[in-house]
């Protein structure tokens, strides 16, 4: 018989441990499922409440728009000989709007329309209800210088009136009728600055310059038009605001060059146009700045800020030039835009 051989010591100990491995991971509990704390577990989410729904605020009631504007309209046609079609417009504006300021405007553009299209008869008529209609309105309380329709209503009826005079009479009857409008209305700065325009076309021509009121000046102090007499000079009547002055600028600059040898001393003429004479410095500021910036080429131009002569020479209408001989005498008043070629034409006549 063979004989067994004996269990070897480390063989044991090496199947003693698998076996107690085994019965410890038999015996190990499955990993516990996450649970879910008490207090998460028992509350249930409330449901969401609505949001609150604000009412919007009822829209605001807006105001009446204005009647639109027909001046434009009148003025195309009037500018392409079509009084009839212009006529049209302004009924059509009646039967929709009435008869308002812009009514009013509107009829004296028909009056000036008439004058250019050559119906003096429409012209007399449409002008003289124009002044009557100012005059009612005047007499029952509307203030001439608060009312612009009715300020320039009245300014183009006057002058429409006006020249009609002086083509059927002579320019004498057509200036006393004007000069009695001014002590009739006086009226604001703007309204009696358009009728002394409207004088100075018919008779300072020929007439002494009137001398400037120098109430406040830009850069150095102007001189007065006595201080000059021997010179010949250009008065250039402007706005800061004005478009048509500044384009100006050029033309003006070359004939000041041009002439600079045969004395021209040319002189800008401006007014207040602020209301207020506490806004006077800073308008004054203004057009300084306007001057150097827009007119650089004409830096030593002396500038006068005069209401008094603005309205004299008729400073309603901007650019206006007045041509002073050597002698003070005006010789050409022109209340337009000028090219250079006749600024060139009037100042060879002025410098001789």
């Amino acid at each position: 018989m063979t004989p067994k051989k004996p269990h070897h010591p480390i063989a044991w100990t090496l199947a003693a441990l698998v076996l107690a491995g085994t019965v410890v991971f038999a015996q190990a509990p499955p990993p516990a499922a996450p649970t879910t704390p008490p207090s998460v577990a028992q509350a249930t989410p409330a449901p969401a409440s609505p949001p609150t729904v604000v009412p919007a605020p009822a829209p605001a009631t807006p105001a009446p728009a204005p009647p639109p504007s027909i001046n434009t309209g009148i003025r195309n046609k009037i500018a392409a000989n079509d009084l009839l079609s212009a006529e049209s417009i302004l009924e059509v504006h009646r039967a929709k709007n009435g008869e308002g300021g812009a009514y009013l405007v509107g009829l004296s553009w028909l009056a000036r329309g008439a004058l250019l299209t050559g119906d003096g008869e429409k012209a007399d008529r449409y002008a003289a209800d124009v002044r009557a209609r100012c005059a009612d309105s005047l007499a029952h309380g509307t203030d001439l210088s608060k009312s612009h329709d009715v300020e320039i209503a009245l300014g183009a009826a006057i002058e429409v009136a006006a020249q009609r005079l002086e083509r059927t009479k002579n320019k004498e009857a057509a200036a006393s009728y004007v000069r009695a409008e001014l002590a009739r209305w006086g009226g604001p700065v703007a309204f009696r600055s358009r009728l002394n325009k409207r004088l100075n076309m018919l008779t300072l021509t020929g007439a002494p310059a009137p001398e400037l009121a120098i109430e406040d000046f830009a850069g150095d102090r102007p001189p007065t038009l006595a201080s000059l007499r021997g010179k010949p000079v250009l008065l250039f009547v402007w706005a800061e605001y004005c478009s048509d002055c500044r384009a100006q600028e050029t033309a003006l600059a070359r004939v000041q060059s041009r002439y600079a040898g045969k004395g021209l001393q040319i002189i800008a003429l401006t007014r207040y146009y602020e209301q207020d004479v506490a806004d006077r410095p800073r308008e004054k500021a203004r057009v300084d700045s306007v001057w150097k910036a827009d007119y650089h080429d004409m830096a030593n131009v002396p500038i006068v800020l005069s209401t008094a002569s603005g309205e004299r020479y008729g400073g309603s209408s901007t650019p206006t030039f007045v041509f002073i001989d050597r002698a003070g005498i005006v010789r050409r008043y022109t209340p337009t835009r000028l090219t250079e070629a006749e600024l060139d034409r009037s100042l060879s006549d002025l410098v001789r």
